[in-house]
């Protein structure tokens, strides 16, 4: 689901915000040779892409050295390191640490980000539970609101797009079955939350057209002339028009 755009991006970012990190350090110098050792070891492992074996050792730099500058970029990175091998509970874990740890880091942005995308990797398919794709969202409005001027809002803004789609799919799955099962009400109002919750989905014409077919097979026909309405105004070309069109064509 993360486009090979998106993954260079976020390799890019990541490797940026380590570097200035190296200038910065103010430890012991026997611990800091031992520290600079780790870490070069580390950030060699990440550039083979062995990131399960270089999480491992940015994890034990973060329990050895917990009072020493390098301990909070190395839990950011035993993140991203378990980010990019699908073991997005751990990913998780060490990013939910590094929030509550340094909610005042210069980096604090993108781990925000970082753990939406942990629960965008997550994200099922339309016909099973969609819990993670409302974290995922939930997280991603997290970045906006947030860090509204950061690198990473854009790309939150167009993957929230890509989840309201998400979850209208499933909304709508459920509102066709009340549908087709003649559950006038149930259907409506599945229906009316696509619109309100979800209006610049894909799915909204669908919708407006939907309506239309229940109002008509309830005998309301000024409620299904209204709906017919407002699909033919904000979609003139829709062919969900046409066929509301059709329906409606010789209603008086």
């Amino acid at each position: 689901m993360f486009d090979l755009k998106a993954n260079t991006f976020l390799f890019v970012i990541l490797i940026m915000l380590t570097a200035c990190s190296d200038s910065k350090l103010a430890i012991p110098e026997t611990e800091g040779e031992k520290l600079q050792i780790l870490y070069n070891q580390a950030m060699s492992l990440v550039k083979k892409r062995d990131f399960v074996d270089a999480a491992i050792l940015f994890e034990d730099i973060e329990r050895q050295y917990p009072y020493s500058k390098w301990s909070n970029q190395a839990q950011l990175m035993s993140g991203f390191c378990y980010y990019k091998s699908n073991m997005h509970n751990e990913s998780l874990d060490a990013l939910e640490r590094f929030i509550a740890l340094y909610p005042g880091s210069e980096k604090i942005s993108y781990a925000y980000y970082l753990r939406a995308l942990n629960y965008y990797e997550q994200i099922s398919d339309v016909e099973r539970d969609q819990t993670t794709t409302t974290k995922a969202k939930r997280a991603f409005n997290e970045v906006i609101n947030k860090y509204p001027d950061s690198d990473f809002a854009s790309d939150a803004l167009n993957r929230i797009d890509v989840i309201n789609d998400r979850l209208a799919a499933k909304e709508m799955e459920i509102a066709r079955y009340y549908q087709f099962n003649h559950q006038w009400i149930s259907a409506i109002n599945r229906y009316n939350n696509i619109l309100e919750e979800y209006k610049t989905s894909v799915y909204t014409e669908e919708t407006l057209h939907r309506l239309v077919e229940i109002y008509y097979s309830l005998g309301l026909h000024e409620e299904a002339k209204r709906y017919a309405a407002t699909l033919q105004f904000n979609f003139p070309e829709s062919d969900w028009y046409l066929k509301s069109y059709e329906l409606l064509k010789d209603v008086t």
